[in-house]
């Protein structure tokens, strides 16, 4: 099999080397190198039993239909069966029979909740005899707010096995005895293990709603059975590092090792993007005019439902998700050239339809605090890997393919804290810092000059080295360096960024100076400048 770039070359190879029994292999992968491709076409070549454990049922419609399994399943057939809950047939015979099919695949394809079920209800999806589990979007299994729809017993659970009423261990073991889901029986068995062994990392409660919840800070840890258990677990995202380290994935996870080749794969060239970050805080209709005034298609990724509302009635023609509506059903009534307004679409937006020009984040996407029992239950540092992943992620919905060109507009300056700089991969060497320069100040002895910044020398020489520009200069002396301005600040006044600047050695400078001003010479001379 030919793969599109040597990086995805090295993912597939990466995740060939791992289809053994071992510890855990984390194999990270920027966004849009192709990891489906990547980690499908290995897992069915091989003729093993596997499972691919995929965030949410929409992403597991997507993959069904993929070009990736396609291709696999062309080099070499294999049985594919997606794993579906009791709530989606009519009788027990039905789902019997179905999970009868799907527990007989060569390749199993269930969510993430549903491996989380299965590590207290070994039964339910049978992972521990697959021969290898990966785990795709795997940074979501450190994220609280991935748990909320799976350790919870809904209201009206509590109420089938009149549980309603009683104290959270009474209803959590009446529900394990006597309901008829596998889902909230596993729910139920969660809650109890938590109650029972308290920690201070997790906390059963009751949510507005009336549902009992088990709300834990570090979820992947609720995989660990599974993952001891299991002969292989591979998990891939494009967010595993945090601060280019696997740490607190492996904290959250309590990993007690990984397999040694475990690494991330970033392309040295993949897409070329250009940052905005907005200086001061925005209304919502200075946001949707900066919106509508942004190159299409647009996509823009909020963090709530009434955001997407609010912004969707301000940016005319806009198509703006429905509370509950499916993602490619909101995306189908988008146009080619249009604006599409999201929350909760930070992943799993793949449509070759719609090649986003521009990236807009309206809100620093930080993880919204969990409410239990009147009390908030949530860590700064969590809230801002959850931001930090979904920034990443986010700005890589314009960056699907190699050369790609994309502008990302973050419209609330929270953004440009240096704790989140990091969501920008390296690669694309942002400028967050401004320097004003070329307004014009009037001295005693009435000489106009333009202003420069003191302060931009210094940062110009950190950004952009301490050595001249020009290809055959050698020149790394600092007092023989100077930052030419590649648009001369006498234009006039404006923001200069590290894009605007280069450092040349005095010699090379002056040069530039002099091919300058003859070219506006020339310019001059030209039948178009009379």
């Amino acid at each position: 099999m030919k793969y599109r770039s040597p990086e995805q070359t090295a993912y597939a190879k990466l995740i060939s080397g791992a289809l053994h029994p071992g510890p855990p292999l984390l194999a990270g992968a920027t966004a849009g190198l192709g990891k489906t491709h990547g980690f499908t076409i290995p897992l069915v070549q091989s003729g093993k039993r596997v499972a691919v454990v995929l965030s949410t049922r929409q992403l597991i419609d997507q993959y069904l239909g993929s070009d990736a399994l396609q291709q696999a399943l062309a080099i070499r057939s294999a049985t594919v069966v997606a794993l579906r809950t009791r709530r989606q047939f009519a009788t027990n015979q039905q789902y019997r029979e179905h999970k009868q099919l799907a527990m007989a695949a060569d390749v199993l394809v269930l969510t993430h909740a549903g491996a989380f079920i299965d590590s207290f209800m070994p039964g339910y999806a049978d992972l521990r005899s697959r021969d290898v589990l990966l785990f795709d979007e795997a940074d979501l299994l450190a994220d609280a707010a991935d748990l909320r729809s799976t350790f919870c017993i809904d209201r009206s659970a509590l109420e089938d096995c009149a549980a309603e009423d009683l104290g959270y261990l009474e209803a959590a073991i009446k529900v394990k005895k006597l309901a008829e889901a596998d889902e909230d029986r596993a729910a139920a068995s969660a809650i109890i293990y938590a109650l029972k062994n308290p920690a201070w990392y997790r906390e059963v409660g009751k949510e507005e709603s009336g549902a009992l919840t088990l709300k834990h800070r570090m979820p992947g840890r609720m995989l660990k059975r599974l993952i001891t258990d299991s002969p292989r677990c591979i998990f891939t995202s494009g967010t595993l590092q945090v601060s280019g380290r696997f740490d607190y994935f492996v904290k959250t996870l309590g990993l007690q090792a990984i397999a040694p080749e475990s690494r991330h794969i970033d392309p040295v060239k993949h897409g070329t993007l250009d940052v905005e970050l907005a200086p001061d805080p925005m209304t919502a209709a200075e946001m949707a005019s900066r919106i509508s005034a942004a190159q299409r298609p647009v996509l823009v990724l909020t963090t709530s439902h009434a955001t997407t509302a609010e912004l969707g009635s301000l940016c005319h023609g806009a198509t703006a998700r429905l509370p509950g509506e499916p993602l490619s059903d909101a995306l189908s009534r988008c146009p080619n050239d249009g604006i599409f307004i999201a929350a909760g679409a930070w992943s799993g937006l793949d449509d070759p339809r719609l090649r986003w020009k521009t990236v807009v984040i309206p809100k620093t996407p930080y993880l919204r605090p969990t409410i239990l029992d009147d009390k908030p239950v949530s860590r700064y540092l969590d809230s801002k890997v959850v931001a930090l992943r979904r920034t990443n992620q986010g700005l890589h919905r314009g960056l699907r393919t190699p050369n790609a060109h994309c502008t990302l507009l973050l419209l609330d300056p929270r953004s440009g804290r240096d704790e989140l700089r990091e969501a920008i991969p390296a690669r694309f060497k942002v400028s967050w810092e401004f320097f004003e320069e070329g307004s014009l100040v009037v001295r005693t002895h009435l000489v106009e000059e333009k202003t420069r910044s003191a302060a931009l020398r210094s940062a110009a020489l950190k950004y952009h080295g301490c050595k001249c520009a020009h290809e055959n200069c050698t020149v790394t002396a600092i007092h023989l360096l100077d930052v030419h301005h590649i648009k001369p600040i006498a234009l006039g006044a404006r923001k200069t960024t590290m894009d605007d600047v280069v450092v040349l050695c005095k010699n090379h400078h002056a040069e530039a100076h002099h091919q300058m001003r003859m070219a506006d010479l020339s310019n001059e001379d030209s039948p178009a400048s009379h």
